[in-house]
């Protein structure tokens, strides 16, 4: 391991040497999830005419007497092309929720504000309450023509994907899925299938990587599991990093003697940006790049792999996908007092509780892998001068996928 790094200058340096995800064209309906790599515009008014909010009588309000009578001329379905209701004064039209209103009329009365009289008259039950403009979203009025309602940089889900497909857009430029390679590592580990020797566990790790990931659209390409042999290591090592952009390697990377992976990323000519961070749980952890692939290497331990996945991992991809509108952390107030480190970064599980509290689940080690059950995230607690971080005092919160 090299000199430690605080946590912020490793997510610096990973930024910084990660590299852009290209963007590609992708239908529509393939956009969930994806960042967005261009505007979306309006391509006519928003809405497109005088509409009616309600279910109704379409009147000119000019023309409400005092005893409220009106004779039905037309009716008015939504999606029924502009009409107009004529010249003949104290006529109105029955109107659908979200058809155009008449182009002579000003006015939306709601059943509920009427009385039928028959099938061609009615009457309104207050005169006096109804005025020009009621119950109509006027054309225009949300936005105009032209105007930017999506920016690069947004992260696509039901929302968006309505906004565009409103406009026109059968197919949007959005960031390409990066293709991702998961990788395991060490002798200790068998298969999910296998029934593990008193000295062996299953693998679950990867598994953990992989579902985290596609909770996230951020589907893997390839696992695969590498022994505790350096040229093996490096040789399945150089086949992966040539077939995929982001390779994620959990293991074989701390100080032990079969810990060969990183000298085989830089036998492979990778550069190493950095190898060990001042946090606790995950130490060991490194990043090395080249043109074309870009390797992280987590601890291990489960709650390493998982803590280092979200708080390093996912939020770089999104920055290189050209995400720009990430949501800040959430601020969350710690409910007991607990004691402080002032050399290491501590990420703490913590279980969510009300008026935005959050209660310590502190795990027995960082290979705990059923405490952080109990545990809806992590908070990221900085080295500290004090002794404590009392109750009270509140923390960035990183919720688990």
């Amino acid at each position: 391991m090299n000199s430690l790094i605080l946590p912020d200058e490793a997510k610096t340096r990973i930024r910084t040497n990660l590299g852009e995800i290209e963007a590609i064209t992708c239908p529509l309906i393939k956009c969930a999830g994806r960042i967005l790599r261009q505007g979306v515009l309006a391509d006519r008014p928003f809405p497109p005419f005088d509409r009616s909010m309600m279910d109704g009588y379409a009147l000119r309000a000019a023309e409400i007497g005092l005893d409220g009578h009106f004779q039905i001329k037309i009716q008015v379905p939504a999606g029924s092309s502009k009409t107009t209701l004529g010249a003949e004064p104290g006529t109105c039209a029955e109107i659908m929720t979200g058809a155009a209103v008449p182009k002579d009329t000003d006015c939306i009365v709601p059943y509920e504000c009427t009385e039928r009289l028959d099938s061609r008259r009615m009457r309104l039950l207050d005169p006096g309450a109804h005025q020009a403009g009621d119950c109509i979203h006027p054309c225009g009025s949300d936005l105009d023509q032209g105007e930017i309602l999506l920016d690069p940089g947004k992260l696509i889900g039901g929302r968006e994907i309505a906004v565009a497909a409103s406009c026109g857009y059968d197919e949007l430029e959005v960031t390409k899925n990066p293709s991702i390679a998961i990788v395991s590592t060490g002798d200790e580990l068998v298969a999910v299938s296998t029934q593990p020797a008193p000295h062996q566990i299953r693998r679950s790790n990867d598994m953990a990587i992989e579902t985290t990931l596609a909770r996230m659209h951020l589907p893997a390409q390839t696992r695969a599991h590498l022994p505790d042999d350096p040229d093996d290591s490096v040789e399945q090592l150089k086949a992966l990093i040539e077939d995929n952009r982001i390779v994620l390697i959990s293991g074989g990377i701390s100080m032990g003697k079969k810990d060969f992976i990183p000298a085989a990323l830089n036998q492979l000519g990778l550069t190493c940006h950095f190898h060990g961070v001042a946090q606790k749980p995950g130490k060991p952890m490194g990043f090395w790049s080249h043109a074309t692939c870009a390797v992280f290497a987590l601890p291990g331990n489960p709650t390493s792999t998982l803590t280092c996945l979200h708080y390093y991992v996912i939020p770089a991809l999104f920055q290189a996908m050209g995400q720009t509108q990430a949501p800040p952390p959430q601020s969350i107030r710690l409910d007991k007092t607990i004691k402080a480190r002032d050399d290491l970064t501590i990420f703490l599980p913590v279980k969510l509780l009300a008026n935005n509290q959050a209660s310590p689940q502190a795990t027995q080690n960082s290979g705990d892998l059923v405490r952080i059950l109990s545990s809806d995230g992590f908070i990221e607690l900085p080295p500290s001068p004090e002794k404590s971080y009392p109750a009270g005092k509140s923390f960035d919160f990183h919720p688990w996928y």
